[in-house]
């Protein structure tokens, strides 16, 4: 049987290693967890647009909500889309920087299980 703790940890590992030698900007943990949240939407090609994605979870505030969606605009992970119909709705969409993201996040996490 895996051990899944060991598994886990060397998922950490490698994770922490491309974080401090990537060609990605950093990111914190809050930043991270934003992601994830927004990656659920992405996976299944559902439009969140802000408004949705400050109240996606319970855990953190609207407004510190907003303030990392524009720290992640900033970093390049994601872009604000204007809706065609009415220019005061925008989406939180993911960019190739991001896409590229996950998949090298995958590709440690089928590393770190294959070890």
């Amino acid at each position: 049987m895996a051990n899944f703790k060991h598994i886990y940890q060397k998922f950490l590992n490698l994770a922490n290693a491309v974080e401090e030698l990537s060609e990605f900007p950093s990111l914190d943990p809050v930043e991270q967890k934003m992601l994830a949240l927004l990656s659920k939407y992405w996976l299944t090609k559902q439009k969140i647009t802000v408004v949705e994605a400050m109240h996606m979870t319970d855990e953190i505030s609207t407004s510190t909500i907003f303030r990392y969606l524009k720290k992640l605009r900033q970093k390049g992970y994601l872009e604000l889309m204007v809706d065609e119909l009415d220019n005061r709705v925008k989406y939180v969409s993911p960019t190739s920087m991001t896409d590229s993201y996950f998949n090298k996040m995958g590709k440690l996490m089928m590393k770190a299980a294959s070890q």
